[in-house]
This record gives C-alpha cells, structure tokens and sequence, in this order.
C-alpha cells in the first residue's frame, strides 16, 4: 500500500477510477433504509409522541442529511468513471476530478459516523441522566468523539500541503502517510463503538424485569454490535485487499463498507427510540401488559432512581415499611369502594412497584 498516495481509503490511482456498480449498488440500498428509519423515527416523534423530540433527533438527521450526500458523491464517482476519456489529457482530469470526489467523500464520512456516535451518547445521557457514572462515561465519550471527529476531518483536509495538491495529479509533492490516518482513525472508531456498545450492558442486568422485557432490552441496547462489527470489517477487508495488492477491490470496499457503517449506524440509532412506533405496530414486541403513558414514565422514573444503580442500596426494613404502607393505602381505598383488596387490578400493582415493572417507559426513548 503506498504510503504517499493522496487518496484516504483507495491510496492508488488505478482504484479511484474502478469503483462502478459493486460501490453504488449497496451505498444506495443502504442510504434508502437509513432515510425510511429515519422518517419512521420522526413519524414516531411528532404523530405517536407529540412534544418528544430532542437534540439527538437532530443530529441524527444531520447524519443522515451527510450520508445522503456520501451517496450523491458516489454516483457522481461512478458517473465520472462512465465517461470515456479521449486522450491522455482527459484521462488527467478526470482522474483529478475523482480525487477531488474522494476528498469530499472522506470528509463527509468523518463528519456523519462521528455525529451519529454523538447520537448514541446523548440518547444514553438522556436514558441514563439520574445514574452519576452513566452520566460521567457519557461525557468522557464525548470528549472522545470530538477529538476522533478533529484528528478525522483536519487529518484528511491537511494530508497534503498545499490542500489543493490532494487531487492535482501533477504536482510532484508527497502528502503524509495516507495509510497510517485510515488506520488510526479507523482503530479510534471501533475503540469508540465498543465504549458506545458495552456502556449500557452493566444498567441493564441490574434492572429486576420479566424476562421478555429485559430480553428486548437486550436485543435493543445490543445493537450497537451491529456497528461494531461493520466497523471491523471495514478496515480488515480494506486492508487486506490493499496488502494483496488489489487496490481496485480495496477502493470498493472502503466506500461500500464506509456507506454501510454509517447508514447501520444511523439506523441502529433510530431504532433505539422507536418504542412508540413498536407499541402500535407490534405491540407484543413492547410490554407484556400495555401501561398508560404516566405510568409508563413513572415506572421508568423509579427504574432509573434505583439506589442499587446509583450505588448505594435502600436499607430493607424501610423498603419493606413502605411496601407495607402502599398495601394498607389500596386496600383502605379498595374498602371504600366495596371491594376486596384481593381484587386490586394488577395494573395498579404494578404502577405502585418499579421492580414488577413489564416496560421500560417512553421517557427512555426520548
């Protein structure tokens, strides 16, 4: 792999002018399911949760908006390799004006991957805002992101000095060492991913929830993995093609694998607050026994308040007395009324105990 190639992912002329079919094919698939996700994530937010969004929402369609525009980019490459050349001077510019594409493509992946792992971090310090360490891991991350999104973007504008010498096929000037910033910008990333993945674990196996529950809790909280995984295999199938020699097939796979990370990504990111969405469409995936939307919020509340999760613990005896106030309240209510206590609806037990709580509540997802 040339260490003084002015192209971030292909780092060889002959592979920014092959990208054809195998890179726009999935870059478009991809980016379209992105956008439905989305649009499904603000259908969720403003028709089935009036009043819900928030920051994150934005940022991830401004994620979104880049990507889109990482896609625009690619057709444009592969347009740009359709047009025969006629001579050699053609042939120049148009491999100077796949560079400048390249350029732009490099620039708006940085941008948009790191925007939607400052998604994730504000959806969690949003989830996970009465819990001290949560709360302090997710501004470490954000530190974190903001120094990748830094070393990312101002690495790729000032690989080459003058900037303009990145795409001008002419000059005999040596940029840095392209290689060294994908991998270590790459290495950053997936480092990134697996703090985003794994932070939210811990939480959840402390939380006492039926069994369905706290599966889907899982399932949803675990697909950071996804992003992990895509992340992975960007770099390692990019530089083993590099290493073998196929520079072709390396350029391909960085920008179908750099479109696919950030399009799962943005995806596995809206699906996290989509709970209202899967209330309606698919309720049995949601809760056991549907809540209404304050006790739905009250129980998350308490769930979030748990002292064993704030480390420290409720001393027994007065969670036990005020069990035993809660029991003498309904049952004095349940008397007025002339009805047995023993006939309480469940719903109502329920909402007076967070540990029997079947559903993590809508402000979870806000």
């Amino acid at each position: 792999m040339g260490a003084y190639s002015p192209s971030w992912f292909v780092l060889s002329q002959k592979a920014t002018a092959n990208l054809q079919q195998s890179a726009l094919i999935p870059a478009l698939v991809f980016t379209s399911l992105a956008l439905f996700v989305v649009s499904l994530r603000w259908y969720s937010r403003i028709r089935l949760a009036p009043g819900t969004w928030r920051v994150e929402d934005y940022v991830i369609s401004a994620a979104l908006l880049l990507s889109v525009s990482m896609t625009a980019v690619v057709g444009a490459e592969f347009g740009l390799d359709m047009a025969p050349p006629i001579d050699e001077q053609s042939s120049l510019q148009r491999l100077s004006g796949m560079l400048k594409l390249v350029f732009a493509q490099s620039l708006l992946y940085q941008l948009s991957v790191n925007l939607v792992k400052a998604t994730f971090t504000l959806q969690y310090l949003r989830i996970f805002s009465h819990l001290r360490y949560p709360k302090y891991h997710c501004y470490i991350l954000f530190v974190l992101i903001l120094g990748a999104t830094a070393w990312g973007f101002f690495g790729i504008v000032f690989l080459c000095s003058p900037v303009n010498t990145y795409w001008d096929v002419k000059a005999d000037v040596k940029c840095e060492d392209a290689e060294r910033h994908f991998l270590s910008t790459s290495i950053i990333g997936i480092i990134i991913d697996w703090a985003i993945w794994i932070l939210p674990m811990p939480i959840v196996g402390k939380l006492k929830l039926p069994r369905r529950q706290k599966r889907g809790l899982w399932v949803v909280f675990g697909l950071g993995g996804f992003v992990c995984v895509v992340s992975i295999l960007r770099l390692t199938l990019v530089q083993q093609a590099a290493h073998q020699g196929k520079m072709t097939t390396s350029g391909t796979y960085a920008v179908v694998w750099s479109t696919i990370e950030v399009n799962v990504a943005i995806i596995c990111a809206s699906v996290l607050v989509m709970k209202p969405l899967f209330a309606k469409w698919v309720p049995a995936m949601v809760s056991e026994q549907p809540m209404s939307a304050s006790e739905d919020k009250q129980v998350f509340r308490r769930l979030t308040g748990l002292a064993l999760l704030n480390g420290a613990s409720m001393d027994e005896e007065k969670a036990e007395e005020l069990n035993a106030r809660r029991d003498t309240g309904v049952a004095m209510s349940s008397s007025r009324r002339g009805i047995e206590s023993s006939e309480v609806p469940a719903r109502a037990e329920i909402a007076s105990e967070p540990g029997s709580s079947t559903i993590i509540g809508t402000s979870s997802i806000q």
